[in-house]
């Protein structure tokens, strides 16, 4: 009688995976779409516009079930789903949010303000950086997300997340310093 062990070649039981086919995937969809939801509303604060990211998700998921066979927990593949479409939106939101606002200043005014005359300057100086390091300032500070969100979409720590905001907006004050005091000039002459 011998007993055998994980090393010795026993057979393993493989799950089948909820998206192989509608069945599975209706059962899985049923199980998890309600606590999706309330996880997506804890991003996004509005419960409707939860439930339509998740419905997204879901379809993103159907739609690439062919590529998903190396998924090992299909839960937490869905939760990173859920999350990263949630955090697109946002962004496409803020982006949208942005450009409107910027095209109503641009019509009321005429003339773009400060600002926004400084805003290719520091993307150039952006341009110079890291990429990773790059990424997390234009997700910060032209974006506006939240450093908890940046680390969340990059799967990196806050910790790294604002290091990097650090190093960023140092390494772009040393760019643009030598443009400073003739900015300041400029700004006084046209007082």
């Amino acid at each position: 009688m011998s007993t055998a062990t994980p090393g010795d070649g026993v057979i393993r039981q493989l799950k089948v995976l909820p998206w192989e086919d509608l069945k599975a995937f209706e059962s899985f969809y049923k199980e998890h779409f309600v606590k999706m939801v309330i996880f997506c509303e804890g991003i996004t604060g509005d419960k409707d516009l939860a439930g339509q990211l998740v419905q997204e998700a879901f379809c993103k998921i159907w739609e690439n079930r062919h590529s998903l066979q190396h998924v090992t927990t299909p839960s937490a593949y869905l939760c990173q789903t859920v999350r990263n479409t949630a955090l697109d939106y946002i962004r496409r939101y803020r982006r949208e949010l942005h450009d409107q606002t910027f095209s109503d200043v641009e019509s009321e005014r005429g003339e773009l303000p400060l600002s926004e005359q400084l805003t290719p300057l520091v993307k150039r100086a952006a341009a110079k950086l890291p990429t990773k390091c790059r990424q997390i300032f234009e997700m910060s500070y032209l974006e506006g997300l939240s450093k908890e969100d940046i680390a969340t979409y990059l799967d990196i720590s806050p910790l790294t997340v604002k290091k990097q905001r650090v190093i960023a907006l140092r390494k772009i004050r040393e760019e643009l310093l030598p443009l400073m005091d003739k900015l300041l000039l400029l700004v006084w002459l046209l007082k």
